[in-house]
């Protein structure tokens, strides 16, 4: 849309240092399949929207709150293109085709304010735009709404409410509605682009665009933490039923019945690592456990679904060049256990794409790193989290996809993103095994506790706590290098073995009170009544 505001220029600056919060913040982007019929109907059907006028002043001061909060994403003019957009992924929304993803109306109409005040208040979780509800006052919020209203004519044309969706009555969830689900799920062909286990690796995934021709990856169904609008059954029944404006991600309305709908809905939360959808909570100190025997190497042994599971966040590299603003992969997670004289680490990730190096088409390896101090810390100094200083080192477990069929293994040292280089051919003993299966890779890495080259290896010992830290590259996203997805330095706590004295003497304990019992109980019968 054209306007007739004089333009300005607009620094990455402009609005303090929430640019830099938000591209910290960018992550995995929205569900994907056809919305560009819906566009191009809105020529010819009637426009609804709120039939609310803005209240006077109310356009002005949302300008002014825009410009300092939104420009330096959603540009000057509303159309997505603001200096920060191109690092960006999903890029910021463009208003000027009044074309928003969360609503509660049907297919092709217009949100309501009330949907765009909560869009506003919660943010999209999963990409660049935060939520608001702290720093923004609820009349700021409805004032940015006014002035954004400006930028697409369909709001100014729109004479009345639009049309809500009706959410139908519950089916409530069972082993027959899931199955129903599933069955569905492929009969719709929801896996061409989310995968057969919903982890946004269908082969359709990687050609998608939006409607303005960017990238755009659908969603993966087993974080509903990340699901836009909300994971609340409801909000699932809302975008089935209205699809998502300006992405691959159609309406149902016409295929589906409500039972169908729910039988759907179902499904998809039976894919969530918790019913409640809530996104798991983060232990800070990851744990091994002593186990006696052989530790199953093979990453699909019955062995690790009894493993406590650690999850860790993971951000994009932005403090270094080259810089990733937009990984991947957002998580991580973690299992744990040790012998008498090997550690074993289990580790998971979602990746929507099974990456082979090939430097002509830009793409590289699949890699992950587990990262440890060189010497374990006796005090809070440690290694800066970038993989080393040049006063403290680290040693990097790696594991890469290329070189075999289970992966390569290999042991680094690093002093700084720059400075990173293998250890000796002699001091290599780490072995790891890997398979890549429907969107998540599994890899099972071990090594000896302690070694013979302690200038360049981490000595490990039961009860001490040790930081650790993990990356991971994902080659098809142009990863590799300082371009990496990093968590910062949690610890690692070997547990040790309870003594044998943990046991026996509470054993003994018992007997002796069972004797001192025996014996006044003996004592009082040999008096007699009193």
């Amino acid at each position: 849309m054209q306007s007739d505001k004089p333009k300005k220029s607009v620094g990455i600056r402009d609005g303090g240092c929430m640019w830099l919060l938000i591209l910290l913040c960018a992550g995995v982007a929205p569900i994907g399949s056809a919305w560009a019929e819906e566009a191009a109907k809105e020529g010819k059907a009637a426009e609804s929207a709120p039939a609310s006028e803005p209240k006077s002043g109310e356009v002005d001061a949302g300008k002014k709150l825009y410009e300092k909060w939104c420009i330096n994403c959603h540009g000057e003019e509303g159309g997505g293109d603001g200096p920060a957009a191109d690092f960006l992924r999903p890029r910021p929304r463009n208003f000027t085709n009044g074309l928003f993803k969360i609503r509660s109306t049907i297919s092709g109409k217009l949100p309501t304010d009330d949907d765009l005040v909560r869009v506003i208040s919660n943010g999209m979780p999963g990409t660049s735009m935060p939520a608001w509800e702290g720093r923004l006052k609820e009349p700021e919020r409805r004032q940015i709404i006014s002035y954004l209203k400006t930028f697409s004519r369909r709001f100014a044309r729109a004479k009345e409410a639009p049309e809500q969706v009706k959410i139908g009555p519950r089916v409530a969830s069972s082993a027959e509605s899931i199955a129903r689900g599933k069955e569905l799920f492929k009969k719709i062909e929801c896996f061409k682009c989310h995968g057969n286990a919903g982890r946004a690796d269908g082969p359709s995934a990687p050609e998608l665009t939006d409607d303005w021709s960017y990238p755009i990856r659908p969603a993966n169904l087993t974080k509903p933490w990340n699901f836009r609008g909300g994971h609340a059954p409801e909000e699932l029944y809302r975008r089935l039923q209205g699809g998502l404006a300006g992405t691959p991600m159609p309406s149902f309305s016409d295929s589906l019945n409500n039972e169908q709908m729910w039988d759907l809905i179902n499904y998809v939360v039976s894919l969530w690592p918790d019913p409640t959808g809530n996104t798991p909570p983060l232990k800070v100190v990851l744990r091994a456990r002593r186990v006696e025997g052989a530790v199953p190497t093979a990453p699909g042994d019955p062995f690790w679904q009894k493993q406590e599971v650690f999850r860790y966040p993971l951000v994009g590299q932005v403090i270094e060049n080259p810089r990733l603003f937009t990984p991947s992969v957002d998580d991580i997670q973690v299992q744990a256990v040790y012998t008498a004289d090997r550690l074993t680490l289990r580790l998971v990730w979602d990746d929507p794409t099974h990456s082979m190096p090939d430097g002509d088409k830009g793409t590289f390896e699949d890699a992950v790193a587990v990262q440890f101090p060189i010497e374990t810390p006796t005090g809070p100094k440690r290694p800066y989290f970038l993989m080393g200083d040049n006063d403290l080192g680290v040693q990097l477990l790696r594991w890469s996809n290329a070189g075999s069929a289970t992966g390569t293994a290999a042991e680094l040292n690093g002093h700084g993103l720059s400075n990173v280089t293998a250890q000796p051919a002699t001091s290599q003993e780490t072995t790891a095994t890997g398979e890549y299966a429907d969107g998540e890779y599994r890899v099972v890495m071990t090594r000896p506790l302690k070694t013979a080259d302690p200038a360049h290896d981490i000595q490990l010992e039961a009860g001490q706590f040790i930081p650790i830290a993990f990356f991971i590259w994902d080659g098809s996203n142009g990863e590799t290098g300082p371009k990496t997805a990093i968590s910062h330095w949690y610890y690692f706590l070997m547990e040790p073995p309870l003594p044998t004295t943990v046991y026996i003497y509470p054993a003994i304990g018992v007997v002796v009170a069972a004797g001192v019992q025996w014996w006044i109980i003996r004592r009082l019968r040999q008096r007699g009544p009193s």
